[in-house]
Order: C-alpha cells, then structure tokens, then sequence
C-alpha cells in the first residue's frame, strides 16, 4: 500500500511476522495446478493406467494397436512393451487419445503409439498406424504436460510454450489448417502449465489461472459467444480466472476454479453434461450447480466427472442415469468413497475410471450400472493394482512435511507463510530444473499456508486441499498433519500397533527411500513375516492382540536401498532391545501387562446451559459438559461452532462473541459420538467499537494471530518516534478500550515494532483492532495521508 502525501510518501504495510502484512485479501494468482500428470485415462474404447513402478497398463480395444507392440483386444489389463520385448518404463503421465496413447516420460519426453490416419503420433509419416510405442523426436525441449484428442496432439514444455500436431481440419493445432506430422509450436499463448484436447478444439491454462481455447467451435465449446466454425488462433475464455484445473470431452469443455467450489462448463449439452438441468448448448461458461470441495475434474466424449475432496466420484452427461439414459445434474458414482484420481472416455458407451487411494483400478460404464435402480455403481477392475499416486505436495511423513513448487527460469525467490509458523517467512531452497522446497517439522493438526512468488501471493499449486477465509475471501491451501507415533510399539491393553516410518530409521523421505515392503517378525508370529499396510501419511501400520508378557520382535523392510531384497531392521522408535544368548541377533523387545482394564463405554453428554444463550459482542462464557455414565472410560469431547466470526469455542468450552449473530455450538464425545447443542444469539452493544472506521485504509481481517503477537510495521523513511502514542498507534479489544502497549523502532529507525507490555497476552479468541493514526510522523515532520485500520482474532 503507497500512501502518498504531495509527491512524498510512505509505504505501510502491517505484516503478521516479518515486516509487512501480506496482502492476502489482494486477488490471488493461481499459477496453475502443476500436477496435471495423468494416472488414468480413457480413449474411445481402449483404458490406460499408470502404475507406481512408472510402467504403463492398458485394456479393451486394440484395432489401431493403442495397447502397444504385444497388444491384443483383451478385458484384462496388460503391460505396455515396445517391439524390442521390454515394457515402456520411466513414465510420469498418460493420455488417451480417441484411438491412439501418450505417454511422458520423467526425461521430458513424449511417446506415442496407435492410430496415425492424421499424423497424431508425430512420427511413422506415412503409417496409418504403429503399435511401437516410439519418442517423438522432432520435440526437443523439456515436456512438462500433455493430451490427446480424437485426431492431434498436444504438449507443453518447460517454457510454457504449447505443441501441437495432427489434424487441423477446425484449427485444433494452429497450423493454418494444414495436418501437420511435425510438432509446431502454437502462436499467441505462452507461460502455459497444462492443455486438455476435445474431439477437434484445444484448451491451455495459462499460469495466471486464464483459460485459452482455438479448434472448433460448432456449438460454443471454445466458450468465446461464438460459433464460428474454424478457429487457428488461441483466444482468451471471457469471464473465467483462477481456474486451476481443465479438461475437454467431445465437443463441451470444463474448468475448475481454485476455490474448490466453483465447476464451470461451456459447448454441447444435448447429453445434459453442463450439469444445468437443461439441454441448451451455452457459448459461454456457466457454474454448475450443487458443486463443492471438488478436488479434480474430468469428461468423457459426452459426459462429466468430479472428484470431492472426501473420495467420492460424481458424474452426469450421457448414460449416467441408467443404462441408455442422461442425466442433466450430478449424480454420484456409488461403490467408491475413497478415490484418489479420475479419467473419462468413450463413444457410444460413457466410461469413468477411478483409482482408489490403495490403488486399485474401479470402473463404470452403462453395464455396470444397477439394472434395478439404475443408478451408477463401480466394479473393480480385475488384474491391476498399485496405481501411481498422482504428485500432490506438501508431502506428509509422520512429522515431516515437505512442501514443493515448480516455478519458471524467471523464478527467483519463493516463501512459504503459515499459521504454523505465526505467518513468518520461510524462504524454500532452489534444488535445481526450477524445483523449490522446504521441509519442517509440524504437530498434528490442520494448518492453512500460501507461497509469495517473487512477492506475488499465491496458493499452493501442487495441493488440491483449499480453503476460502470467511471474511475477506482470500484463498488458503491446507494441509493436514495425522497423529503420529514417536514411541513405539503403541501398547493400548492386549491391543499392540506396530509403525514403520522410512525417516524415523534413516531420515528419508518415501520420495526417496521408495519402502515396498514392511513385515513385522516375533515370538508372536512364531517369527513368520506379518505385512504392515501403508497409511496416507506415508507410514507403515499394524494393529496385534497379544497375549500378555515378555516379547521380542524386529521389521523386515524392502526399499530403494535393498533393491528385490528384504532385510531385517530394528524398530527406530523402540530403544529397548535384547540380544538373544543363542542366536546373538539383537531384536527390540516391549512387554504386555497382565492387567486388562475394562471399558466403560459413554452413553450421552449434557449441557449445563442451553438450549438457547444470548451473548454480546465481546463477552465470552463458560460451557461444562458432563459425559454420561461419570465412570465413562473416554471422556474426552470436541467442541466446534457453525459460526466461527459470530461465536469461536475453544477446547475447554469457553465461548467468545465476536460479531452480531447467530450460530450453534456443538459438542461430542471421542467415543460414541454424543451430541448436545446450544444456540447462541449475539446482538451489538451499544458501547461496542466502531469497525471499520470511515476514512481508514482498511487492510482485512487476520484470524489465528498468537495471543503473544508481536506487530511489526515497515516505513520508507525513519519515524519519529514522539509521534507513537496511544493516541497515534493504538489496539482496541470489542469494547473500545485500548491495550496498554510498548513501541519500539528498528532498522534504521524504519520499523516500528508495537508489542504487549509487562509479558500480556491477547485473549484467546478475541477480536482486536490495530489503527495507525496520520499523526504518525517521519523524522521529516510527514504525516500518514491515509490512515489504516485491521481487524485481528486470536487464536483458540
């Protein structure tokens, strides 16, 4: 913020940690979503997957060898080889074309194979088809994405620039509409991060987070109010921003906004797949309706999917309701609630892959649907497994996170900023090819964070996981740390858990250790193998009933380091460990207690006020509650609030009172889920503070400041420091009354740090309000032209 004054001016920017506030109620850009990096796809009538060993897997037609050099028309999945017998391998992502596949590998490059009637493979001029999957040499820069559609074929590379090749009978490849089999570079877009391909029409996402479309434009899919035919140069999407994620089915075209919440689509809805209810072609995006946390977006020819953030798979367009049938609105996609990637296909018949988050492949398509209700249903896919996980950042291991963003050759500095950390900056470290990462150490919990790019704020591009302030609409990206294990083995009762972390024993990462495998072995598995199972946060699990006493155990362990062998390894969280007098192996060893404790299961929870409370701004109040039976064996509860800025509760039940209103306070038992609720009425005092004030700056709300919070404001020229007052730099809590303060300046008299004094704290969950008065001078005698004001809660 530039306060002018004359000709001279200021420059004032409050900053949670360092020296300015970041300017989060500023628009965000969205960068784009890097991890366009497919793991599944479906062409016509031919399914494609990617698995972890970075191999290719495909199934149903081969008429124009999409299935590889030892292809067949088969149901049951198989490798993809090249003619000299050895498997396509090294690949990060696929794409499936109408009748021909894509593949990128983790060198840049771009493989092709299948149909060629139009030169979409960029190679084998001349061949109607080639089932060698074979490098399309004629690219020479470093890809980073790619996609297929009916007849060409697209590819970004690491400059943003945009390849095309195939047909160019509508413009699709911007090559004056002449079929090219030689990769051109596509004019007029550049700082692309991803392109999606309809049937004839092409799209890019542009780091900005604007959408860009040329092809055809028959029924609008372009998204442009027009209809004109044949389009060979790329315009702009009027209306969108922000969006982080695109696709393309046949002839309609979707976008996902950043904020998780907003799906749009534009073209052909004679099969009802804008989701609008309707059938009525749109030139223009339009929202579709009943649409929240979605976390990915996908089409087939005639049809669109999405998957939630909590792993369900929703979908409407051609077929989705019945087995001949459309639907106009989303309908879910039953049989799965735990899905981790999507893709879409098909012609006459509409198909939905999905891989579940332990990998498996599920499907649907009009036969699998319920003959009965006819309502959508998954199947699972028979014969494939340990699919690969598509890269999503920040990376969680146990404690460690390892945050990551891809910037640009341009890129010179990247900072991290979190509620974690209080909102300091954190710079990320440039390892190489424009990669920038950071890894701390966090506690559980849920935490929001944004990157500032080169100053610019920005949410994570490489996390789906997003959030939207309440009161100023500023994205956050979230990230989820789970319990984690810093002892083991975990003795609850006869009930012992076994965890295995890849960092607790050498301190690397998955990314990098790559663990397949983890038994545990012991004198309670008569010293046979019992496999741990992986969890989302990257960490091995086991759950045994043991019988009471003395035991002795060890892990046997298969990773990057071990290649196809398994050796035995020492619990790294267990320090106690014997060595055998026979055998002279050392193995950790822990003990089960005799003493088994009962449990008293909770049967409800009440209040001792309620059901309805009336509270005024700024007053706080006591909630106690009581768990049923008093000898209950779990009697912790959790406390949360419908209404977090008219009423914030903190763990012990204490309520604070922040804006006029009405919400419901609701707290549950850990076990068994009880519930007891009160609704509470906030009204304004009379005597209540003015906010904001008319004539200040006003530089947005902050929320989750530490009841310690030190406030560190930045100048361009030195401050005088007899300006600084309690009439000229104040706090005031919801009654008007203000904080004692201390002031203090630095930097060559250019920052002016405003603390609490005598070791106070803010109240938890309070609101307060910081004001900067123009009688706030330099040395100059020049005061602030504009005054500012923010409002601040304190964390719970």
């Amino acid at each position: 913020m530039v306060i002018k004054n004359k000709g001279i001016y200021l420059m004032l920017i409050l900053m949670l940690a360092l020296s300015s506030l970041l300017p989060f109620n500023q628009t965000a850009e969205a960068y784009g979503v890097i991890n366009h990096e497919n793991v599944v796809d479906v062409g016509k009538s031919h399914f494609i997957v990617l698995k972890e060993d970075s191999t290719v897997w495909g199934w149903g037609d081969h008429t124009y060898g999409q299935l590889g050099a030892n292809g067949n028309t088969t149901n049951s999945p198989i490798p993809i080889q090249k003619e000299d017998g050895n498997r396509l391998s090294n690949i990060k992502a696929i794409a499936a074309g109408s009748n021909h596949t894509v593949a990128l590998d983790e060198a840049g490059k771009v493989w092709t194979w299948g149909s060629n009637d139009y030169g979409q493979l960029g190679h084998s001029v001349g061949v109607l088809m080639n089932s060698n999957p074979t490098p399309v040499t004629e690219l020479t820069t470093n890809i980073i994405a790619i996609a297929a559609g009916d007849h060409h074929t697209l590819a970004v590379d690491a400059n943003g620039q945009v390849w095309a090749w195939g047909r160019d009978n509508f413009g699709q490849i911007s090559n004056g509409n002449i079929t090219s089999t030689t990769p051109n570079i596509v004019s007029g877009i550049n700082d692309i991060v991803t392109v999606a391909a309809g049937a004839n029409h092409s799209i890019a996402l542009k780091r900005d987070g604007t959408v860009w479309t040329w092809g055809r434009n028959t029924v609008g899919q372009l998204g442009n109010g027009e209809t004109t035919n044949i389009n060979t140069v790329p315009s702009v999407v009027p209306g969108l921003s922000n969006i982080v994620d695109i696709d393309a089915g046949e002839n309609h075209t979707i976008a996902l906004k950043q904020d998780s919440t907003s799906v749009y689509a534009w073209g052909s809805n004679a099969y009802g797949q804008l989701g609008d209810g309707g059938r009525e072609d749109k030139l223009y995006p339009i929202q579709v309706e009943g649409m929240n946390k979605v976390k990915m977006i996908a089409a087939g020819d005639n049809h669109t999917i999405t998957l939630k953030e909590d792993g369900t798979v929703w979908t409407w367009g051609k077929n989705t309701s019945g087995t001949a049938s459309s639907r106009t609105t989303p309908i879910q996609v039953k049989g799965l609630n735990s899905a981790a990637a999507i893709g879409g296909g098909g012609n006459s018949d509409s198909y939905i892959l999905a891989v579940k988050d332990d990998g498996t492949v599920w499907q649907w398509d009009r036969a699998s649907s319920d003959p009965t209700t006819k309502l959508p249903i998954f199947k699972q896919v028979a014969g494939i497994d340990e699919v690969m996980k598509r890269s999503e950042f920040p990376f969680v291991q146990g404690s460690q996170v390892l945050f990551r963003y891809i910037g640009v050759n341009s890129t010179s500095s990247v900072e991290v900023f979190g509620n974690f950390n209080d909102w300091d900056s954190i710079p990320l470290v440039n390892k190489g090819s424009n990669v920038w990462e950071l890894q701390v150490t966090l506690q559980p919990g849920e935490y929001i964070y944004g990157f500032k790019v080169d100053g610019v704020w920005t949410v994570d591009p490489l996390n789906p996981n997003k959030t939207i302030d309440m009161n100023d609409g500023s994205p956050y990206s979230v990230v989820k740390v789970a319990p984690y294990a810093v002892e083991g083995p975990i003795i609850s009762n006869k009930e012992v858990t076994f965890t295995y972390s890849s960092y607790d024993f050498n301190r690397q990462l998955e990314l990098t250790a790559q663990t397949k495998y983890v038994a545990v072995i012991g004198d309670f598995t008569q010293w046979r193998e019992v496999p741990l199972t992986k969890q989302a946060n990257n960490v091995w699990t086991l759950k045994q009933t043991l019988e009471p006493g003395d035991h002795a155990y060890s892990f046997v362990v298969s990773d990057a380091s071990t290649g196809p062998n398994r050796v035995e390894r020492n619990d790294p969280l267990n320090n106690n460990i014997g060595t055998n007098a026979v055998t002279d192996i050392p193995r950790n060893r822990f003990y089960v207690s005799e003493d088994v404790l009962s449990t008293v299961p909770v049967t409800g929870i009440t209040l001792n006020k309620g059901p309805k409370l009336n509270l005024i701004v700024g007053e706080t109040t006591t909630l106690n509650a009581t768990v049923l039976p008093t000898n209950a064996t779990n009697k912790n509860v959790s406390w949360s609030s419908s209404d977090r800025s008219v009423v914030s509760v903190n763990e012990a039940g204490r309520l604070t009172a922040h804006t006029a209103g009405t919400a419901v306070i609701a707290v549950s038992t850990v076990d068994g889920g009880k519930l007891a609720l009160v609704t509470v009425t906030v009204e304004q005092k009379d005597d209540a503070i003015s906010y904001p004030k008319v004539g200040y700056k006003n530089m947005g709300d902050r929320r989750d400041v530490n009841p310690t919070k030190t406030w560190y404001i930045h100048f361009n020229q030195p401050l005088d420091l007899t300006t600084i007052n309690q009439q000229t730099a104040y706090i005031m809590n919801e009654s008007g009354i203000k904080i004692p303060l201390g002031y203090q300046l630095s930097n060559n008299e250019q920052t002016l740090e405003i603390r609490l004094q005598n070791g106070d704290t803010f109240e938890k969950g309070a609101n307060y309000y910081l004001f900067i008065e123009r009688e706030a001078k330099t040395k100059y005698g020049l005061p602030l032209a504009e005054p500012v004001q923010m409002k601040f809660t304190i964390e719970l």
